[in-house]
């Protein structure tokens, strides 16, 4: 099947109560590993590529990464027969414009840095731009951190405000919504609880569909409640390289002297496969094809 928007199957998860999954790849095999899960289960799912997998596929040429992923991307997306969508995460600009020519599906303007007048004249742009594409363009408003295995203070932490995710929402006219509620990129454990209260304030302000980052970090409990409560995209990334990195390093342990990739990639993959297929049944997206 040929890559997806993502948008209408999001507003169905929205609508009934379980969420879409969108998996970070930052190798060809954690590509195929999503796509062969989700023909598994049957299920949607979104092939997501952050700024750092687009330096590191295109040695430190983002556009270059852009080219590569958006390439492997359709390839993936053909090989199955289940809805999969190709999202450019945390995006500037420049990249925003480069993926929808390139055929992202799905892409993501990060303009936080930038004042919300701003914010929301560049974000409205641009998605106008990815509507006339056929393109589901998301942002964020609030931050969800990225520490980097430094010590981050809960109370520098920037949860999303509903007033300014509403009028956030109704001047540009965006797709899906990223908010901040308590969770952090990057996290090994699940050992984060959510601010459900501030979502509810959210859902009765916003009626669009919510994107929760950095799950990987949230005790399950939370992200169910927050699935029912309108977080109908999950994100899903250190959870997955865990797998991965576990199956590798366990081939390798066992086997001083291999040398060929193949023999501990295509393990980390199987590794994968299993835990994408689990996170599909965990949010709901099993079956909904």
């Amino acid at each position: 099947m040929t890559l997806q928007n993502v948008f209408p199957y999001i507003q169905r998860a929205y609508q009934e109560g379980y969420g879409i999954a969108a998996f970070n790849a930052n190798t060809l095999e954690q590509m195929q590993s999503i796509v062969l899960a989700a023909q598994a289960e049957n299920a949607p799912a979104i092939i997501q590529v952050s700024h750092r997998a687009l330096q590191y596929v295109g040695s430190g040429n983002e556009i270059l990464g852009l080219q590569y992923m958006a390439a492997i991307g359709k390839v993936a997306a053909n090989s199955v027969d289940v809805p999969i969508s190709l999202h450019l995460d945390h995006a500037t600009e420049q990249e925003v414009l480069q993926a929808i020519a390139l055929g992202f599906t799905s892409v993501m303007f990060d303009g936080d840095y930038l004042p919300l007048a701003e914010n929301i004249a560049t974000t409205k742009r641009l998605c106008e731009i990815a509507h006339s594409r056929g393109v589901c363009l998301e942002a964020e408003i609030g931050e969800v951190p990225k520490p980097d295995g430094a010590h981050l203070d809960p109370a520098d932490l920037d949860l999303t405000n509903p007033d300014e995710a509403e009028t956030f929402v109704n001047a540009t006219g965006i797709d899906i919504l990223a908010i901040a509620l308590g969770s952090v990129h990057g996290l090994k454990d699940k050992s984060v609880s959510l601010d459900l209260a501030r979502l509810q304030a959210i859902r009765k302000r916003v009626d669009t569909p919510l994107v929760l980052h950095g799950s990987s970090g949230v005790n399950n409990d939370d992200i169910a409640k927050g699935i029912k409560l309108g977080l109908a995209k999950v994100n899903i990334a250190t959870q997955l390289s865990k797998a991965f990195t576990g199956a590798v390093r366990e081939v390798l342990a066992a086997d001083g002297e291999l040398v060929d990739p193949r023999k501990y990639l295509g393990p980390g993959r199987d590794a994968q496969v299993e835990v994408v297929r689990e996170r599909l049944r965990f949010v709901g997206a099993a079956g909904k094809a």
